[in-house]
């Protein structure tokens, strides 16, 4: 499994492609009227708190440019959102390249294919726009002296959520990589993984968890390139992708969008909450 890293030039539409497709669309009205064109934008998010921020941010940056929008909530599942996308319950929505082709089984070998294999993948369906630099690929951290993961021991104890659990460059990948068979522990809550690491174990954040930040924590080095970056796009119902305020607006945020922008917008949100959180911070950080 090689590293997903990759270094792209600014591409406002990466890709809208019209074909046959595995899923069958819903019949949509090919010209859609002015008073429609105007109507909400709908932002697609799941209860990831990162996909929560991001679509917030979706929202009230479309808001500040006239254009009305709210954030809807769906399952956390690719395929759930483009049948979404589909049938118009929602216009767009932030998602995860990396993810997303894991949820669609796209076969891409190569790091830097893997959001135009995305696109392929979901051919005539949906848009798919450049990512950001927001990434959610997973660090393995310790307040213990290990340094990588090729060090560590069988013995160890490592601690995960749910979804980490299922990656391909979680349990599955320090076995068949490192031959590391430490014993796992599911803890979705991430202030209790926090707690867990620094009584010992070792865990597993994703880059835009504040707790992976804790500065206590030892980040192990991946040498044999098993972590798979997980850079957030978004995905575009194709009756939008015309709409040159929405692309403008996701264009801008994505040009400035990277993990600690998330991270510092989340830790602001578990006290003020998502939408005073973001609010705060387009209002020190105003797009162009």
């Amino acid at each position: 499994m090689g590293s997903v890293r990759r270094s792209v030039g600014w591409l406002l539409l990466l890709a809208l492609v019209f074909s046959g497709c595995a899923r069958q669309a819903p019949q949509v009205s090919p010209a859609p009227s002015a008073a429609a064109s105007q109507a909400p934008v709908l932002v697609g998010a799941t209860a990831d708190p990162t996909s929560a921020v991001i679509a917030e941010l979706y929202a009230q940056a479309l808001a500040a440019r006239g254009r009305q929008a709210r954030v809807v909530e769906f399952e956390d599942d690719v395929n759930t959102l483009v049948s979404r996308l589909q049938a118009g319950e929602a216009d767009v929505a932030p998602a995860f390249a990396w993810t997303a082709a894991q949820d669609l089984q796209v076969d891409s070998e190569e790091p830097d294919a893997l959001v135009s294999d995305l696109a392929a993948a979901l051919d005539g369906e949906v848009a798919v726009l450049q990512p950001s630099k927001v990434d959610r690929a997973w660090s393995y951290v310790t307040t213990g002296t290990a340094t990588s993961l090729d060090a560590m021991p069988n013995d160890s104890t490592l601690v995960g959520n749910t979804r980490w659990k299922s990656a391909p460059d979680g349990p599955e990948g320090l076995a068949a990589i490192y031959r590391a068979k430490p014993a796992v522990t599911v803890v979705d809550d991430a202030d209790d993984r926090l707690a867990k690491v620094k009584a010992g174990a070792i865990g597993a954040f994703d880059g835009t968890e504040p707790q992976g930040m804790d500065g206590s924590l030892t980040v192990l080095q991946d040498p044999r390139a098993m972590i798979a970056a997980d850079p957030q796009l978004a995905l575009m119902r194709l009756d939008m992708s015309s709409d040159e305020v929405v692309l403008e607006v996701i264009q801008q945020l994505h040009a400035v969008l990277d993990n600690a922008v998330v991270v510092g917008i989340r830790q602001r949100a578990a006290t003020l909450g998502v939408q005073a959180a973001v609010t705060e911070w387009l209002a020190e950080h105003p797009l162009g």
